[in-house]
């Protein structure tokens, strides 16, 4: 990996900001298709490395494979490995967010604007997410929230059981996927103060949008379904889930075994009959439906 100092990816696409990015070492599900999306843009990129090899809860993770993912998409050499020691088996929520601050500082005033966008996350038109940080940007706001579609379970090659409503897909808004430089994060990726929250035209029905607007949110109805972010927060294998449960920041002991085998692992099943089924935030998930695309063409092969 090279040391960062190649010519501006910005350019004509970043229109004239300077973009940074960071990925956690740690999963490496969908990780070389969500970093080819929006890797053109960067002017930045930092790859944040526990040297132990331990994730938040102090159980082993993949980092070799996810460095190996990052340099085999990484053309231009920008990608710069920082190393650290974030654990918390208590509170693995403070772990996570300590790396995500981590990455932050370390990208410093390299760049105006960071993007924060996990590696199970796809970005379908990144120029959309240029577009929002432009306007953010000219009304003084620090942050852009994104729509994300939540990919539940996979039932065959390209579809998945997708969270929804009875009108279609519902909604996630996990955190700013995007921030300015020097930001300073409170729990996961999330921050204070103002932020803008593009929602997808027509979705009154998610619950974030359901609420009252929220201090310093700005909410604009601009978006397409389609630009939303495809999320494969479960849509793994088994193997895949339990790994996840057991190293990521909500991580939940026996009470998460108890929610894969008896919600997770039969979905495949008795999706059609399942109703507010999120792990832990009520009314969040209402309801599950295969998907009506085939998720599989947003994916390079090693993703599929």
């Amino acid at each position: 990996m090279g040391t960062g100092e190649e010519t501006s990816a910005a350019g004509p696409e970043g229109e004239g900001r300077r973009l940074g990015a960071y990925v956690l070492a740690g999963d490496p599900v969908w990780l070389a298709s969500s970093l080819s999306r929006y890797y053109p843009v960067l002017d930045d990129l930092v790859v944040m490395v526990p040297r132990s090899g331990l994730g938040w809860t102090g159980r082993r993770i993949p980092v070799d494979e996810c460095v190996d993912r990052v340099r085999r998409h990484d053309p231009r050499g920008i990608a710069r490995i920082v190393l650290g020691d974030w654990q918390d088996p208590v509170r693995p929520l403070r772990a996570d967010t300590a790396q995500r601050q981590a990455a932050v500082e370390a990208l410093g005033s390299s760049v105006d604007w960071i993007l924060q966008i996990d590696n199970d996350e796809i970005l379908p038109d990144v120029q959309s997410l240029i577009t929002a940080i432009r306007w953010a940007d000219e009304r003084h706001l620090g942050a852009v929230e994104w729509p994300m579609r939540v990919l539940y379970r996979r039932i065959a090659r390209g579809r998945y059981l997708e969270v929804v409503d009875p009108l279609g897909p519902r909604y996630d808004y996990p955190g700013p996927i995007a921030i300015r430089s020097g930001t300073v994060l409170v729990e996961a990726r999330r921050c204070g103060g103002p932020f803008l929250r593009p929602v997808v035209v027509g979705d009154d029905r998610s619950l974030q949008v359901r609420h009252p607007l929220g201090d310093g949110e700005v909410r604009e109805e601009r978006l397409g379904a389609h630009e939303a972010i495809v999320h494969n927060s479960w849509a793994r294998s088994p193997a895949e889930i339990r790994r996840k449960m057991s190293t990521w920041g909500h991580a939940s002991g026996l009470r998460g075994q108890l929610y894969y085998l008896t919600r997770w692992l039969p979905a495949p099943i008795v999706w059609r009959a399942m109703g507010d089924f999120h792990p832990f935030a009520r009314q969040l998930w209402p309801r599950l439906r295969p998907t009506q695309e085939d998720i599989g063409a947003l994916l390079l092969p090693e993703d599929r």
